[in-house]
């Protein structure tokens, strides 16, 4: 392996056999070749391991590192250290990217001189073995029109143009270096701080409008969905963030009022336990609201009309009240999220007969040519058995 690399790419690895092989194998097969795929398997108890050095004995640019279990922040940092590419990029062990992800994120960093680059993106829903968009990984209505772009090009739009997340972000190492970030080590919400910094932080952030990186959704055995013992720790993370940049933010404060809320709606929305959901409420009365000032605001302000509603529950309603109203809303989500949901099986069964008819005409038209075929091999042969007969005359 050599001493550098375009692009290091690392994959915090922990119980991921299933998935890991079409991860390891979207990776593998870049169009862009002098990269590193740097897997810190973190304490795994399956196959993955031997997954792992399977792949790295296959191929070189294959690096296995090994930890006890601390979770998948501290895989990352630990990853993150060890690199040796250029720029770096994050994968999930259940995720994939299109062939040529890294190359084109790749190219546009360069071209533009980016310390963060920033794709669209795809979900796929394991429950329906499908994939659709995700419009909300990159919002592009909320892009300048001139790139590169920074916190004071875009501030109005700096934390909403795209997810706080990491998978879909190439940066440049350097830049995580010189900056000190570093993903959180908690169980939940630990690309909060790296990702909101390295957006506040970065001179020059680009983009690359083409969905190149896949996130599953709804894995059985994933984390999401059974995060209530840690509620609240995105909303922790959120402070801390507030607690350093939260006097700086100017023209950026609306941007970042709307994603923090949407995080905290989020929390609320996905707690699984009314213990969990308590925690989440009083650190919110007590710790965000005193700081923050969240409060309803003129027409316009929040990017959807029902952040004034959700402030409004949110700063006057009692415990029991607001879970009231939130169980109330949900229902109403539910009822959309559902109707979404069978919308596209309906999309996918029609896509799937779709499929089926063309594979029977294409059956058809196969049978068609080779009875085609076979009179004029016929035909060609009757017409050599006449000239030889002519010939013979």
């Amino acid at each position: 392996m050599a001493d550098s690399a375009k692009v290091s790419v690392v994959v915090p690895v922990y119980n991921t056999a299933p998935y890991l092989r079409e991860c390891l194998d979207s990776l593998v097969g870049q169009t862009l070749y002098d990269i590193e795929i740097v897997c810190v398997d973190d304490g795994s108890t399956d196959e993955s391991p031997s997954i792992l050095e399977e792949y790295a004995a296959r191929d070189g640019r294959v690096r296995v590192l090994r930890q006890k279990n601390q979770g998948a922040g501290a895989a990352r940092n630990n990853g993150l250290l060890q690199a040796r590419g250029a720029y770096v990029m994050f994968c999930d062990s259940d995720d994939f990217m299109a062939r040529d992800a890294l190359e084109l994120l790749w190219i546009q960093c360069e071209q533009d001189a980016a310390d963060v680059c920033v794709c669209a993106g795809e979900r796929f829903y394991e429950s329906l073995e499908l994939t659709v968009a995700a419009p909300g990984y990159l919002e592009v209505k909320r892009l300048p029109e001139e790139m590169p772009f920074n916190r004071h090009s875009n501030a109005e739009h700096l934390f909403s143009f795209t997810t706080i997340m990491m998978f879909n972000k190439m940066l440049r190492r350097q830049f995580l270096l010189d900056h000190g970030l570093r993903y959180g080590t908690t169980r939940n919400g630990e690309d909060v701080e790296i990702c909101a910094f390295a957006l506040w932080y970065a001179e020059r952030i680009t983009v690359v409008r083409k969905p190149l990186v896949t996130y599953r959704i709804d894995r059985p055995d994933s984390l999401v969905g059974t995060l209530s013992a840690s509620a609240t720790d995105p909303l922790r993370a959120w402070m801390r963030v507030w607690d350093a940049i939260g006097g700086e933010l100017d023209a950026a404060r609306r941007s970042f009022d709307c994603k923090f809320l949407g995080v905290i709606r989020h929390g609320f929305r996905n707690v699984t336990t009314a213990e969990a959901f308590a925690a989440c409420y009083n650190y919110v009365r007590e710790e965000v609201l005193p700081k923050v000032d969240f409060r309803p605001r003129e027409e316009g302000y929040y990017y959807t009309p029902w952040y004034n509603v959700f402030v409004e529950h949110l700063t006057r309603d009692s415990l029991e009240d607001f879970m009231a109203y939130m169980v109330y809303a949900a229902s109403r989500e539910l009822e959309a999220e559902e109707a979404r949901k069978l919308d596209e099986r309906r999309k996918l069964r029609e896509e799937r007969r779709d499929t089926a008819r063309l594979s029977k005409e294409n059956k058809e038209l196969a049978r068609k040519f080779s009875k085609v075929e076979g009179i004029y091999r016929a035909g060609a042969a009757v017409r050599r058995v006449l000239r030889k007969a002519k010939r013979g005359a």
